[in-house]
């Protein structure tokens, strides 16, 4: 079989098309929530991936731990709120009785919210996800 101009066409084609299905599984995984919320009764609920964590594995499966903050409806609110108000600052610290909220000067995009010496990290597109649970 002769290779022609369009077996090359036809070829680059469905190169393409792969180099794109993987680019977009890349940037679906790259920017997955590690995290959950769950409203119970008058409780929030916060389950999440430690991110804060060395990654460590055991015969070649990523050990992951986890965490969970419980707030209170008024927390929750104020979660919120002290998230938005973080992720306008270079650089800050925020520390509350159930939570912390951290934004490192590298990092232009997200801040962590830090609990029980775990923590997670939110971008402000998460912000709906989060008061869409109120």
């Amino acid at each position: 079989m002769i290779i022609n101009d369009k077996h090359m066409y036809k070829a680059g084609q469905v190169i393409l098309v792969l180099i794109a299905i993987l680019a977009f599984l890349y940037a679906t995984s790259s920017n997955a929530q590690t995290y959950s919320v769950e409203k119970l009764n008058d409780r929030y609920v916060i389950e999440f991936e430690d991110e804060f964590q060395d990654q460590w594995y055991l015969d070649g499966e990523k050990i992951i731990n986890y965490g969970k903050i419980n707030l209170s409806v008024d927390e929750y609110k104020q979660l919120i709120k002290d998230i938005k108000k973080i992720l306008k600052q270079t650089a800050k610290e925020l520390d509350r009785p159930n939570y912390a909220v951290i934004k490192y000067s590298w990092i232009q995009d997200s801040v962590w919210v830090y609990y029980n010496k775990k923590a997670f990290s939110v971008t402000k597109k998460d912000i709906e996800i989060l008061n869409s649970k109120l």
